[in-house]
């Protein structure tokens, strides 16, 4: 299957609609001409989405599924953590396997989801920055995927899951000096930089020191899919349906989901468990521009719905003082 290009790019006097063309030779020439003539990078880049990419699996290769074309619908954001990407740092350290920021933060996200229902059914992250040979300096990147579609829900850290399991049920027979922080702050939560105080003040209370800072949406999604973290919290607006629809759908082949935080902080327990999962296919009333599909209330990535449940409750008591006095 080859890669498939659409862009609209505007130069001076001109529009010019950038696509993949039938042949590498067209392409290369329409490439040059937003590339100011630099053949040889429009002949390099001409090559790379020609060429014909195989993907396989063993969890995917031993199912068959059958979903509808017309009823998907698919939010696609090519480079998550923009900033992260044209800045190129390559020399960040993980704090606990997490990186605040640089190339590692860098995802393409491709999210699939039911048209008429807006809940998502497929998701593909692809982390291209994983690590970097340090003799030729090329890079080796991990994809991530998952899907939920009726009674199936696989994804590609089925095998990964099982060996942590193990690895868990050992160290549970072992205690270790770190035990003790984690009964007593048993949750690790991973927010953006710009996260409000209110809700850092809270998080500090129920995570201690186990929260962590991170650059893209994108990435913090992955950490929760990776186990790397529980929950993955932002209190603002400014993510979007292209940001949350890849890694929804794997928290959902996994068990877990996405949810709208403001919605789950006005939510009464005793009019039952339901929760605000997120939706794709329904644009914010009244907003405009990319605003209508923006994240509104906030969200909530989790792997497991009991551990979400609790880690709420924890939140919601720690917020009241403080929105009490503000």
């Amino acid at each position: 299957m080859s890669l498939l290009m659409i862009w609209f790019v505007f130069i001076p006097g001109e529009k010019i609609i950038l696509r993949l063309c039938p042949t590498e030779e067209e392409t290369v020439e329409l490439l040059s001409k937003v590339l100011n003539g630099n053949k040889l990078a429009s002949e390099a880049l001409a090559k790379v989405v020609h060429q014909d990419v195989t993907f396989t699996d063993p969890t995917l290769d031993s199912i068959e599924i059958s979903i509808p074309q017309d009823i998907l619908g698919i939010w696609v954001d090519p480079i998550d953590s923009t900033y992260q990407y044209i800045k190129g740092s390559a020399d960040i350290k993980s704090n606990q396997g997490i990186f605040p920021s640089g190339l590692q933060c860098v995802t393409i996200l491709i999210g699939v989801y039911d048209l008429q229902t807006g809940v998502p059914l497929m998701g593909v992250i692809n982390q291209p920055f994983v690590s970097q040979d340090l003799n030729t300096l090329r890079w080796k990147g991990q994809c991530y995927w998952g899907l939920s579609y009726m009674d199936t829900n696989i994804h590609s850290l089925q095998r990964l899951d099982s060996t942590r399991k193990n690895s868990e049920a050992r160290s549970q027979m072992t205690e270790n000096t770190s035990s003790e922080a984690e009964r007593s702050h048993p949750f690790s939560a991973v927010i953006s930089t710009s996260e409000k105080d209110t809700i850092k003040a809270a998080l500090s209370r129920v995570c201690g020191e186990r929260i962590f800072r991170a650059a893209g949406a994108g990435y913090k999604s992955l950490c929760v899919v990776q186990g790397l973290v529980d929950i993955y919290i932002f209190s603002e607006d400014t993510t979007f349906k292209w940001d949350s629809c890849a890694a929804h759908a794997i928290l959902r082949a996994m068990g877990g989901g996405m949810v709208d935080l403001r919605e789950c902080l006005q939510r009464n327990s005793e009019m039952g468990l339901d929760l605000p999962q997120l939706v794709y296919h329904v644009e914010n009333e009244g907003a405009a521009g990319v605003d209508r599909w923006a994240n509104k209330g906030g969200l909530i990535a989790y792997r497991s719905r009991k551990q979400l449940e609790t880690f709420l409750s924890l939140l919601i008591q720690n917020l009241a003082p403080v929105d009490t006095c503000t």
